[in-house]
């Protein structure tokens, strides 16, 4: 099917902030909060970090898309402010890691493992197995392979954070790096936040969750080209994905509740919660727009704020240069290297 729409590409981002306004909530940057904790690394243990990291347009009860005159930050609140922070300042870590870590055979393509708990029993290294898969096992096993492998490379990552603040602790020097400054305090605002305690998230699961949530919209997005364009080949598809990421970006932008239901009700997150189903064909997340790019539609969008939450700041993995394009990056060279354009247009 084709579906082109004539409406501007940011025209769901408008959308989008509009509707967080709707339920009460304003955006919060943190970018600045980034750049003062780089030119003051000491600023990561005031108590000002802590509630709301002083700087923040709330601190004066203000923020984006908030009325003026406000009440003071709710707890919740500054405490997703402070953890996203330390979390953006550690992913560039994390993006690092996982470009050096990622795993290749000896013929140059990436190793997947086996997911421990399909129900396929598919090791996507079984070429001729995965060829042979209906296109829906097949795109099941990459999802969750790919989730998988995320994981794998996430805590190395964090061995690796906890091992560098062990290290600056047992020289006894009062010395510490910026990374093992932001771990220890991560972990102590998640230890002491009710917000994330009532939760049960800690760094690794906050951070495999969200990874998991990006590869699972980098595979719709790559299931949805063929949907919106049939009948080209794989190079199209490929070029189309990567010059397409801007225009869904702004979905990490969202507060996670709104984030939650529009993939809900646009049919990107399945009945079950699992990413490691294929887009389905009635899906009404993805169109094109004049420029034959995949955009969001912005009819699904569903105005949603849980109680007391006056503040968000979207995804960590925003505010982390190319962290999210890495993501891409991995989901669309293994749709290349398996085949999954064909696949996707068989029947």
């Amino acid at each position: 099917m084709s579906d082109t729409l004539t409406a501007r590409s940011n025209d769901f981002a408008q959308s989008f902030n509009t509707a967080h306004g709707e339920a009460g909530l304003g955006r919060v940057s943190i970018a600045h909060i980034l750049q003062r904790i780089q030119s003051d690394p000491n600023f990561l243990f005031s108590e000002e970090f802590r509630q709301g990291a002083g700087q923040c347009p709330f601190h004066s009860g203000k923020a984006e898309g908030a009325q003026a005159g406000a009440a003071p930050i709710p707890q919740d609140d500054a405490d997703k402010v402070a953890v996203n922070s330390l979390l953006a300042l550690l992913f560039n870590r994390l993006r690092d890691h996982i470009a050096a870590k990622l795993p290749f055979d000896a013929d140059g393509r990436p190793m997947l493992p086996i997911p421990p708990r399909s129900p396929h029993g598919l090791d996507p290294a079984d070429r001729a197995a995965m060829a042979a898969a209906e296109p829906d096992v097949f795109c099941s096993v990459l999802r969750d392979a790919t989730c998988h492998l995320l994981d794998g490379l996430i805590t190395g990552w964090a061995v690796d954070l906890v091992h560098e603040e062990e290290y600056f602790r047992s020289q006894g020097s009062g010395a510490i790096s910026l990374e093992a400054a932001a771990t220890f305090v991560l972990r102590s605002l998640l230890e002491h936040s009710p917000l994330y305690q009532r939760a049960g998230y800690d760094m690794l699961s906050i951070t495999k969750t969200g990874s998991h949530t990006a590869i699972h919209i980098c595979w719709a997005m790559v299931e949805a080209a063929p949907l919106l364009v049939p009948g080209r080949d794989a190079a199209f598809y490929d070029d189309l994905v990567h010059r397409s990421l801007k225009q869904i970006v702004p979905l990490s932008m969202a507060s996670l509740g709104m984030l939650v239901h529009y993939m809900e009700e646009s049919g990107i997150e399945p009945a079950d919660g699992l990413a490691v189903h294929r887009l389905p064909k009635n899906q009404t997340a993805f169109v094109l727009d004049a420029n034959g790019l995949i955009r969001l539609n912005a009819d699904p969008i569903v105005t949603f704020a849980k109680p007391g939450e006056r503040y968000y700041t979207g995804c960590p993995a925003f505010y982390t240069t190319n962290l999210i394009k890495l993501y891409l990056d991995i989901v669309a060279g293994l749709a290349l290297d398996y085949g999954v354009y064909d696949r996707l247009q068989e029947g």
